[in-house]
């Protein structure tokens, strides 16, 4: 057996002995004040309509933020935090699977309004005004009384049925998270939620097909700030600062308590027994409301993403390779500056930069435009290895080939080449596997792949050690057989080279 199996077996049987003894148990917190102390740690979601209230309620406690309510409720669990300030209404969508760890201070830390934003530069007519007179209408009606009672106060899941409208004339673009209960979130494949019937109601009443982009929070206000989308159907608290990037409408959706969620008394940090819960994690991550058909789904999705930018990143490192080395000194230059720049950019910020600057006023999907940045990133670092390969070729051979009377051409295919490959192969094979793993923040750009999906499935199940692990196999397995056909693939050229 190789090392790197049994490292990984050796890895994955530390973590299941993790989730097998008990741990400390938690400290008891009743009331806010209490938590008002330096020692504690208050965690929050960036952006979210309860940030702000970590600050005003505990000046003295140290705040913790967290990209989504996923990792904060895990964190809580395992006591890296003390408390999470949220949304009532959310926070009680959790109890329903963590009542037995979890509970819910009964003092709310403050109230806020809850909107629906429009993007400024959205190239809808009229739809600030259509969205006012259908808020202002819901509101008069007690749509928005009996929706409140419906999602946020009854807990329900099902989506009620809203007529269609027949042969729309317009699209709406929708920005949402998907992944906050009961506002918006996913039961099996479908949207449902507060904020996905208002959308839909909305939609009917005036005519609109609807195009959802689930992506992060953050994401959705920089995609209705770029006109990227029309509205942002996410649970929005107003502030002057949002206002001036987005347009609020006139009516809110309804007012809410921000309240905090702390550990029970004597709860454990962490899950007490591992192999009793396992069959349990499985039916919900894979087996409950068909979750499985999501994984594959994204599975699909991250091969698409693999495999094509894999492929015209090969060939842009080629491209990028030959402009390099280019006798012409102004295009080597540019090209050495650009793979100099790209090689020292975040794929992130790469990421960011084509989907919101450079492909923003295209019709490219979010998944092409993916392929894109991952591909000029992956071929950068191609060109990079692929010029190191070319120079460890002995002059003498380039030499003797020019001797024999082969062109430029000829000498650079036949003779330099094949040498190159093989000197490079096992560094290119590394390569690949670190684009593998960065496309997993596709979902910053409301691309599904294997990982946003596992963050979906977790907003419903909170169980944050089966599925995380469950995706990490996933990548592996990916990874391991990119290795196997890459090793074929070697093995295959040097065969061939050798009988030449």
């Amino acid at each position: 057996m190789s090392k790197t199996k049994i490292l990984f077996i050796a890895a994955i049987f530390v973590l299941l002995l993790s989730g097998c003894g008990k741990s400390d148990k938690a400290e008891e917190i009743n009331d806010l004040e209490e938590l008002n102390q330096s020692k504690y740690k208050i965690g929050a979601v960036v952006g979210a309509a309860s940030e702000p209230y970590v600050g005003k309620a505990f000046p003295n406690a140290a705040e913790e933020q967290f990209a989504d309510l996923n990792n904060l409720i895990a964190a809580l669990e395992n006591g890296q935090i003390d408390a999470i300030v949220f949304t009532r209404a959310t926070l009680e969508s959790i109890m329903e699977e963590k009542s037995a760890t979890l509970k819910i201070l009964d003092e709310p830390v403050g109230m806020t309004d809850i909107h629906t934003v429009i993007s400024p530069h959205t190239k809808i007519k009229n739809l600030e005004q259509e969205l006012n007179e259908f808020l202002a209408a819901a509101k008069a009606d007690g749509t928005l009384e009996r929706m409140y009672k419906y999602w946020l106060v009854d807990h329900e899941t099902a989506m009620p049925e809203i007529p269609r409208p027949q042969n729309p004339t317009k699209k709406l673009v929708v920005g949402t998270g998907g992944d906050t209960m009961p506002m918006n979130f996913y039961v099996g494949e479908k949207l449902s939620g507060f904020d996905v019937e208002i959308t839909e109601r909305f939609a009917a009443a005036y005519g609109y097909e609807i195009e959802y982009r689930v992506e992060p929070f953050l994401s959705q206000l920089s995609d209705a700030e770029f006109g990227k989308i029309d509205l942002v159907a996410g649970s929005i608290m107003y502030t002057d600062e949002r206002a001036e990037r987005v347009i609020f409408p006139k009516t809110p959706l309804f007012s809410l308590p921000i309240s905090v969620i702390v550990r029970k008394e004597g709860a454990p940090l962490a899950q007490e027994n591992f192999f009793e819960s396992l069959q349990e994690s499985f039916e919900k991550t894979l087996i409950r409301e068909d979750r499985y058909k999501m994984v594959l789904e994204g599975l699909k999705v991250t091969l698409i993403l693999s495999i094509g930018s894999l492929i015209l990143g090969t060939l842009l490192g080629f491209l990028f390779c030959i402009l390099k080395r280019s006798k012409i000194k102004i295009v080597s230059k540019i090209m050495e500056g650009f793979i100099a720049l790209m090689s020292g950019l975040p794929i992130v910020l790469t990421l960011m930069i084509c989907f919101y600057i450079v492909f923003s006023s295209t019709s490219l999907s979010g998944i092409s435009i993916a392929i894109i940045a991952f591909s000029v990133d992956f071929g950068c670092y191609v060109a990079i290895i692929l010029n190191s390969g070319i120079e460890g070729v002995a002059v003498g051979e380039i030499e003797a080939a020019t001797a024999m009377g082969m062109s430029n051409i000829q000498t650079f295919f036949k003779i330099i080449l094949p040498q190159a490959v093989k000197n490079i192969f096992g560094v290119y094979r590394r390569q690949v596997i670190s684009l593998i793993k960065a496309t997993s923040i596709v979902g910053y750009i409301a691309v599904q792949d294997l990982t946003k999906v596992s963050d979906i499935i977790r907003a419903r199940t909170y169980e944050a050690f089966f599925s995380l692990i469950f995706t990490a196999v996933i990548y592996f397995i990916i990874a391991r057989i990119c290795i196997f056909l890459l090793d074929v693939a070697e093995r295959e050229v040097n065969r061939r080279k050798k009988y030449v």
